[in-house]
This record gives structure tokens, C-alpha cells and sequence, in this order.
């Protein structure tokens, strides 16, 4: 779930003017969620931020943290990217990728051994107090640079990532894919989840329906190189740029598992390509606020994950993972959130991308940019953003 957006310039991004000196008590800086998680964000003064994700009423199974061997591997992978970032010996210089802040128990009495997360929720260590979720789309020009920017490290962090093979026996199901299969069978019956199910079916027809329910069935099967290791659930809501200079932060741990790598580098391309079609549909949060150039930020990512390749050097199935993220969120809105009525134009989103194979998720115009996503032509002055309450209202 990525956060709420809003108005506001970078400047928000800064530590809050609380009066306290450092080292002082915490103070609760933001506090947001909907049914499944309530997230709280606090001020620790020279520390830094927390973030505190706590399971609300609709999260039917317990969060998790990853075992020790999971863990060893993701510190791993963190040690390789900042190596990169610092320009360590022996590393090719090439920019570093996001930090994985990996979550701990809130009340401190669980260890990282795979077992189920107290209730008081995970806890994470991070360097701001917003996600580019809420700066991505909030008209300011700086904080848009900061997340593009966060993007291309998040790009890079996955790309890492997955050369980690997935070396335990079990492996946990993917919770994204988890949900939507549950969804499409009826499984899963609440009131809200079993109308857009009544609406998808009709909306997308016998073909295409079967056509979802067969890329579900399909995605958290291993590769055929094995399954390596992913973050799980890749967004811009779990990714915390830094405004002092410190590296972007990816919080991780809560739905790590093993997979296919392109369900990874897909759930964040989908989530770009809802933005950008929900904007141009006018609908939601996307739909009120100021232009944003999402296939600069794609093609920051894309340039993260691929060295510069592009769509070219995405893994295989990206197109459908991507799809798959659409079809997640469509059912965790109307489950975790309510009904709203813009879920009949998502249904249209939807199908749209299952005809053509998910194409439309992949098929990114090249920006009018330099750097890897970095704005050509700044437009200072946008309008405010307003708060939406459509299915990219929270997401």
C-alpha cells in the first residue's frame, strides 16, 4: 500500500520544526493507512525517522520478517549496493541503488526467524518522513527530481537483488498474487471484493477473465533458472528518498519471498502505468493533481534495473506482472478501502492491458530528458495537488 498523496513543496520533506532538542522523545510526525495497515511516521530528531506499519482489521495473516538466511542474503545485497555507491575497491563505479531499511519488531520481542510479527507491527529505520509516493505527484519540481532519482535507485537495488537465488526449501507465496488468485476463485466473499468480482467478469468477458485467472495461476512459479530472491511488493510507497544527502531507502522485509524476478520490476511498472492512465482518465487522486511526467520516472527505473536498456532488457513476463499489479490493487482498493465508482473505469484499464498481452504497461514514450528521467523543461508554479478519493487515492 503506497501512502495517500497531497499537496506541498520538497521543503515537507524536511524535519519537522518540533521545538525539542535532539535526542529527545519522538514525535509523531504523519499517521495514515486504510483497513489493512495503519502506517505512523516519527521524528527522532538527529536519528533519523521511523516508520511503524501495524496490521488494522482486514489483514487476515500475520506480518512476517524473513529468516536468518533470507535475511544474511538481503544484507548482502545492501553491503554490494552501498560498496557501489561509495565507490569501494574492487566495485565498477557505477551508482549505488536504495538502502534496504529491513524491518524489525515494533515491541522488540520476535527475532528475524521467519515467525509471525507481534501485533504492535514491523518497525523501520529510514532517512525522511515521505515516500515518493506523496512527492512524486506533488507538483513541486524538486521533490519530483528526488524521486525519479529514488526510482533509478530502486532499480538498481532490484537488479541486485536478484541475483540472489532463493536457497531455502520452502518459499512463502507471493501476498500480492496470493490475494489475487483468492479473489478470482471466491475465495474470498467480502462485500466489496465480491461486487468488483461480479463487475470484472462482466467488464472483461469469458476471454479475458480466464486469461487473468491463468497469468495468477502462473506467476509464482519459479523461472527456469530457479527462483531468486524478490522484495515482494516494489513502490513508490515503500520507498523513502533522503533531502540531506543520505541514500534513498526501500523498506523490505514484510513480503520477501522467492520468484520470478519479473514480478518484482512489474508490480512497480504497473503501479507508473495505473498513474499515468488514471491521470490521462482523469480519474482519482492522479486525475486532480498537476502533470507528471511518469515515463520520466519509468524510464529512471527501466535505467536502474537494466543499465540503460530499457524495455529491451526487461525480464521475461514483466508485461504480465505488471497486469497482475493492476488486477492487485483493483481488489486490495475495493477490499481495504471500499467501493468506489472509478473501479469500473480501472476495469476498463484492465482489460485493456490483458488484450494486448500487458504491452501498454511496457510501452513508455522516451521523456524529453537527460538523466535518467531528470525533467527537461521545469514548470514552476504547478497547481496545488488536491486529495482524491478514488482508487489511487490511497493505493
Amino acid at each position: 500500500m503506497a501512502e495517500p498523496v497531497a499537496a506541498g513543496p520538497a521543503a515537507r520533506a524536511e524535519p519537522p520544526d518540533t521545538g525539542r532538542p535532539p535526542g529527545t522523545e519522538p514525535v509523531t510526525v504523519r499517521e495514515y493507512g486504510t483497513r489493512y495497515l495503519r502506517i505512523t511516521v516519527r521524528y527522532h530528531g538527529d536519528a533519523g525517522f521511523s516508520w511503524l506499519r501495524a496490521p488494522g482489521p482486514a489483514h487476515s495473516a500475520a506480518q512476517r520478517l524473513p529468516p536468518p538466511a533470507v535475511e544474511a542474503a538481503l544484507r548482502r545485497v545492501d553491503e554490494a549496493v552501498g560498496s557501489a555507491a561509495a565507490g569501494a575497491p574492487g566495485t565498477t563505479g557505477a551508482p549505488g541503488g536504495a538502502r534496504l531499511a529491513l524491518g524489525e519488531p515494533a515491541g522488540g520481542r520476535a527475532t528475524r526467524s521467519g515467525a509471525a510479527v507481534p501485533h504492535s507491527g514491523v518497525l523501520y529505520r529510514v532517512p525522511g518522513a515521505f515516500s515518493a509516493a506523496r512527492l512524486l505527484p506533488s507538483g513541486d519540481d524538486t521533490a519530483f527530481r528526488l524521486s525519479v532519482g529514488a526510482l533509478a535507485d530502486l532499480g538498481r537495488t532490484l537488479r541486485r537483488l536478484h541475483q540472489e537465488p532463493w536457497d531455502l526449501p520452502e518459499r512463502p507465496p507471493h501476498p500480492g498474487v496470493r490475494r489475487l488468485t483468492a479473489w478470482l476463485s471466491g475465495e474470498e466473499d467480502a462485500p466489496g471484493t465480491s461486487r468488483l468480482r461480479t463487475l470484472a467478469r462482466t467488464r472483461l468477458g469469458s476471454s479475458l477473465w480466464a486469461r487473468l485467472t491463468e497469468w495468477s495461476r502462473a506467476a509464482d512459479k519459479p523461472p527456469g533458472g530457479g527462483p531468486v530472491l524478490l522484495h515482494g511488493a516494489p513502490s513508490t510507497g515503500w520507498l523513502v528518498p533522503s533531502t540531506a544527502g543520505d541514500r534513498t531507502a526501500l523498506l523490505t522485509g514484510e513480503e520477501v519471498t522467492g520468484g520470478d524476478p519479473a514480478l518484482d520490476l512489474g508490480w512497480t511498472l504497473g503501479e507508473l502505468h495505473e498513474l499515468r492512465a488514471a491521470a490521462a482518465r482523469g480519474l482519482g487522486a492522479a486525475g486532480k493533481g498537476p502533470r507528471v511526467d511518469y515515463p520520466a520516472a519509468a524510464h529512471a527505473l527501466l535505467g536502474g534495473y537494466t543499465g540503460g536498456y530499457g524495455t529491451a532488457a526487461v525480464p521475461p513476463g514483466t508485461a504480465r506482472a505488471a497486469t497482475l499489479r493492476l488486477a492487485v490493487h483493483m481488489r486490495d482498493f475495493a477490499s481495504f478501502v471500499g467501493w468506489h465508482e472509478d473501479l469500473r473505469h480501472y476495469c476498463d484499464l484492465l482489460a485493456e492491458a490483458l488484450t494486448e498481452n500487458g504491452a501498454p504497461c511496457l510501452r513508455w514514450p522516451t521523456p524529453g530528458a537527460s538523466a535518467e528521467g531528470a525533467v527537461a523543461e521545469p514548470s514552476p508554479g504547478r497547481p496545488a495537488h488536491q486529495q482524491g478519493s478514488g482508487p489511487c487515492h490511497p493505493r
